[in-house]
């Protein structure tokens, strides 16, 4: 998402006033950033791989070698959770990874978005996922607990691959009503393949899959 995909003069003033700073901070950053050798490895390992499981698995640990070098600048931190309020799409193929990770089965999605019958154009395929992504939900993440992921390990493609270019957590609040052109790492080549990775596999937010907290997960 950019300034251009929003009314910025709605957002409050000091959000106004970060956003071409935090742009230029961004590609400031991302020109220093060296990138891991050993994501190309891991994406080879994943387009080899035989079943869909097995490819978005290599691709999530990609997703992380990929992240390891940006974290150093992101502005993410252990603790901020404002992410963890806006919609997180993820697969049915990851959903079951969790579901076997939390011991829960996962539910059936009532919206999701089904990739084969986008096939023909993938821009499409791509903004109909970002069309979820975009939405800011009214609930946090069922696997939020404490302000901190209880699922870390088995966090899905779409949290390994946020990451803000900022230097502070400003533009990552949320205000209601609005969206903010957050400057994200460009992970769209990682999305791509996660997407061609599993075609049969729909996707929606993950409070879909799992519309509460399982038990193994919540603070007793």
């Amino acid at each position: 998402m950019t300034a251009d995909d929003v009314d910025v003069s709605e957002l409050p003033h000091e959000v106004q006033e970060r956003l071409p700073i935090a742009v230029e901070r961004a590609h400031r950053k991302a020109r220093t950033v060296q990138p891991n050798r050993d994501a190309e490895q891991l994406v080879r390992a994943a387009q080899k791989a035989s079943t869909a499981s097995q490819r978005v698995l290599w691709l999530q640990r990609a997703a992380s070698a990929w992240a390891k070098p940006i974290e150093k600048v992101a502005a993410c931190r252990k603790g901020c959770a404002h992410c963890c309020h806006i919609s997180v799409t993820i697969s049915a193929v990851e959903a079951a990874a969790i579901g076997r990770h939390v011991g829960v089965k996962p539910a059936q999605p009532d919206k999701a978005v089904h990739l084969q019958c986008l096939l023909q154009d993938m821009q499409q395929a791509i903004s109909e996922v970002q069309t979820i992504s975009a939405r800011t939900e009214p609930s946090p993440c069922p696997f939020l607990v404490d302000d901190a992921c209880s699922i870390y390990e088995a966090r899905p493609m779409a949290c390994r691959l946020l990451l803000n270019l900022d230097d502070d957590e400003l533009l990552c609040k949320l205000i209601t009503g609005q969206a903010v052109p957050v400057p994200y790492a460009n992970s769209d080549q990682l999305k791509t393949l996660y997407l061609m990775a599993q075609v049969a596999s729909p996707l929606a937010d993950i409070r879909e899959f799992f519309p509460t907290a399982p038990p193994s997960t919540t603070r007793q």
